[in-house]
């Protein structure tokens, strides 16, 4: 029995080609224009799945990669600051020598302190700068002014209230980058090296530890002179314009003609007609004055003791009495929280002692202190001011060297972050590249698979063309 097609067949056959044809044109066209080999998951399942594993690690390094990028910018500028703040403390300094020069006048040194408040007032606001509405030497209480002013019992004094956690970014899954240093590690890092006095009155440090940090002013307060004198001296107004504290030796010279306390100047005794022989100043080798009337001098020798009795004070209000043997006498000032040991028994001098807890003086404290020297608040001669000047120069070398380790330590960081951001990069790249070779069409071979489907559609569509031809003869033969 002949078996023949039917009309519905073959039309079957026939839509069936021209679909897997048109199916495969369409799947070539769809890659040439996708650059896809992979459009959708049932192209190829396993291939899916490992293309959106490693879409998934490309994008988490995407993230570690843009915040390392933002970490790296804020080291820039964390460094660029700090680096802003080593030059003007550099300029600090050289204004610092400057005022060490005993012949300079008050005029000038009033100069020096107005620069020195300018420079002061410009590192207050590098430290005190922001990105983005953050700050940068906060630690990572970024909302918070790291750095505020505020007036203690009448001092000027800057305050750390940022914390002392470095900003960090994250990395890598378990690595994390930091971005800035705290404020507290660049411009008031503690070096504690003990309680420093500048040597004004001869006060020293007890044998207690003492509570504290930047400085304080102690004020050692003539109260009275107590002598007995002979050969016709006497007390200027009872002793009220002395500055000696403790037990003083006073040596008149007939011979000589000359008047000596303790170790201090030899000087010769002002004759009657002189315009300071009712009011004439002697002074020991450490500057303290005791003021005698000579007027009714009788041109004998003297020897004998003078005593000044005085007392201290932390805020010039509040005074403790010196027994002049006291080792560890105690003095409170609660409004700054600080306990002082003082060693009374070298002290022979009145007068406004500057004592620094060594290296707990911030660079902005340092600065303000030299401003009020410069200024001479506390009323002194140019030797003492020179003498104050040495002093503080030291704390501020120390600040400044805390502020060129922070610049190290920022420059050390920066590198490292660019290191991770080369190798994040790499990674990404090398990341990209595998994911390319699952997913993307080789365009080369699937415009030749273009080519080809569309020639066998073609084909088959002529072919169907002339088979639909066929009538009702073509089974009767």
């Amino acid at each position: 029995m002949n078996i023949r097609p039917t009309q519905s067949s073959s039309f079957a056959q026939l839509e069936s080609g021209l679909l897997m044809n048109l199916a495969k044109l369409t799947r070539a066209q769809e890659q040439i224009a996708t650059g896809k080999r992979i459009v959708r998951p049932s192209d190829d399942p396993a291939g899916a799945t490992r293309a959106l594993g490693l879409g998934s690690q490309i994008s988490q390094l995407d993230r570690f990669f843009a915040a390392v990028q933002d970490g790296g910018t804020l080291l820039d500028r964390s460094a660029a600051s700090v680096q802003e703040s080593s030059d003007l403390m550099s300029q600090a300094r050289e204004l610092v020598v400057q005022g060490m020069n005993g012949t300079l006048s008050d005029g000038d040194r009033r100069t020096l302190a107005t620069s020195l408040t300018q420079i002061r007032a410009r590192l207050l606001d590098v430290a005190n700068q922001d990105s983005n509405s953050h700050f940068v030497f906060a630690g990572t209480s970024t909302n918070t002014r790291p750095f505020v002013e505020e007036t203690v019992s009448g001092v000027k004094q800057v305050r750390y209230t940022g914390n002392a956690e470095a900003l960090e970014v994250q990395s890598g899954l378990d690595a994390r980058l930091k971005t800035t240093l705290p404020g507290s590690d660049i411009y008031t890092r503690d070096d504690r090296t003990g309680t420093q006095y500048a040597g004004l009155t001869g006060a020293t440090a007890g044998t207690s530890a003492d509570q504290g940090t930047g400085y304080v002013r102690l004020y050692a307060r003539h109260d009275s002179t107590s002598a007995t004198l002979g050969a016709g001296l006497a007390l200027v107004g009872g002793g009220a314009n002395d500055t000696i504290l403790s037990a003083h030796s006073l040596v008149v010279d007939a011979a000589a003609n000359t008047v000596q306390l303790d170790g201090g100047p030899v000087l010769s005794i002002p004759t009657a007609s002189a315009a300071n022989v009712a009011d004439f100043v002697v002074r020991d080798a450490g500057g303290a004055e005791l003021h005698l009337d000579f007027s009714a001098y009788t041109g004998v020798n003297y020897s004998g003791t003078v005593t000044g009795n005085g007392s201290l004070s932390l805020d010039g209000t509040n005074y403790t009495a010196i027994a002049f043997n006291e080792t560890d006498l105690e003095l409170i000032d609660n409004s700054r929280g600080v306990v002082l040991h003082v060693d009374t028994r070298s002290i022979s001098r009145a007068g406004t002692e500057l004592v620094t807890f060594g290296g707990t003086v911030n660079a902005f404290d340092t600065m303000q202190g030299i401003i009020d020297d410069l200024n001479n608040t506390d009323g002194l001669p140019s030797v003492d001011i020179s003498a104050r000047m040495s002093k503080w120069l030291g704390e501020l070398d120390r600040n400044h060297e805390n502020v060129l380790d922070a610049l190290g330590k920022l420059g050390a960081l920066s590198a490292h972050a660019q290191s991770v951001e080369t190798a994040l990069g790499d990674e990404i790249d090398g990341l990209t590249i595998l994911r390319s070779t699952v997913e993307d069409a080789d365009l080369s071979l699937v415009t030749l698979d273009m080519a080809r489907a569309e020639q066998t559609l073609q084909l088959v569509q002529a072919t169907s063309a002339r088979m639909l031809q066929n009538t009702l003869l073509n089974f009767l033969r």
